[in-house]
C-alpha cells in the first residue's frame, strides 16, 4: 500500500512503523527519517505540492496541516492553501485529513460530538471549519478532529497541572499518539465508514478531578465520539492512566 503523507511529523512516523507494509513518501520542510518504508521529500508544501510527488499514484493520502505561525494567514496557507490541488493531483486516492477540536471553542460547559455543529470562537478555528467543509465534499474523503495530542515527550495535561497554567476549569481533551495511530490503521485497512470522527478518549475529565485549584464550570466543551468510542479499542482510555 502507497501513502502519501503531506505535514510528515511525529504522528506519521509512529504510523509508518506499523508495518513494512505500508509504503510511505512524506513531505515535510526539513528532517528525514531512518525507516525503510518511507521517502522523505523536502519542501514547503504550501508553496504547491512538488512535480516528483504529484506523477506517482497513491493508494491513500493523509494530510496534517502544519501552521509556520499563530496568525490568521499562517492557517490559510497550512489548512487551505493546497485543499484543490490534494483533491485534483490524487482523484482516486483515499484521503484522511486531520483537523482540531478547535472548531468547537466557542461552547462551554456542554458535551459536543460529531452531530454538534461547529462554533468556533475565533478566526482560526473558521479557518479550521472551511478546512472541514471543503474536505468533506468529497465522499472518498475522510476527516479526524483530534483533542490535544499526548505523546511520551510531550503531555499537555501534566504540565498545565505541574505550573497551573491557567485555573479556570476545563474539560481534558486529550487522546495518545498510540491511539490515533490505531484508528489510522483501522481506516487504511477496512476504509471510511464514518466520513467525520472526533478522536478523543473515551472517558472526559475535568482538571478540578486532579486539582481542587481549578475552579468553577468547565469553560470549554466535552468533546465525545458516536463513532469510534469503544473504550477496548484504546491503549489510554482516560488522564488518569498518563498523570
Amino acid at each position: 500500500m502507497k501513502i502519501l503523507v503531506i505535514g510528515y511529523g511525529e504522528l506519521a512516523e509512529e504510523l509508518a512503523k506499523v508495518s513494512s507494509d505500508f509504503y510511505f513518501v512524506g513531505i515535510k520542510r526539513s528532517g528525514c527519517s531512518e525507516l525503510t518504508n518511507v521517502n522523505i521529500v523536502n519542501c514547503d508544501y504550501s508553496l504547491g505540492l512538488p512535480m516528483k510527488v504529484t506523477k506517482d499514484k497513491y493508494d491513500w493520502v493523509i494530510f496534517f496541516p502544519k501552521t509556520s505561525g499563530k496568525s490568521i494567514d499562517d492557517y490559510k496557507n497550512g489548512y487551505l492553501s493546497q485543499m484543490s490541488a490534494i483533491n485534483d493531483h490524487f482523484p482516486s486516492a483515499q484521503k484522511i485529513f486531520i483537523s482540531s477540536t478547535r472548531v468547537y471553542s466557542g461552547y462551554s460547559n456542554i458535551v459536543v460530538d460529531e452531530n454538534t455543529p461547529c462554533k468556533p470562537s475565533d478566526e482560526q478555528g473558521k479557518i479550521i471549519e472551511q478546512y472541514e467543509k471543503e474536505a468533506l465534499k468529497h465522499s472518498q474523503n475522510c476527516v479526524i478532529r483530534l483533542g490535544g495530542l499526548i505523546t511520551h515527550k510531550s503531555n499537555f495535561v501534566k504540565l498545565v497541572l505541574e505550573k497551573q497554567l491557567f485555573l479556570n476549569n476545563k474539560y481534558i481533551n486529550g487522546v495518545f499518539i498510540s491511539d490515533v495511530v490505531s484508528l489510522i490503521v483501522k481506516i487504511l485497512g477496512e476504509g471510511i465508514s464514518h466520513q467525520l470522527i472526533n478522536m478523543i478518549m473515551p472517558k472526559f475529565m475535568k482538571y478540578s478531578d486532579f486539582d481542587l485549584a481549578f475552579k468553577g464550570e468547565p469553560t470549554n466543551a466535552a468533546v465525545k465520539s458516536i463513532h469510534y468510542n469503544d473504550a477496548a479499542k484504546f491503549k489510554i482510555k482516560s488522564t488518569e492512566e498518563i498523570v
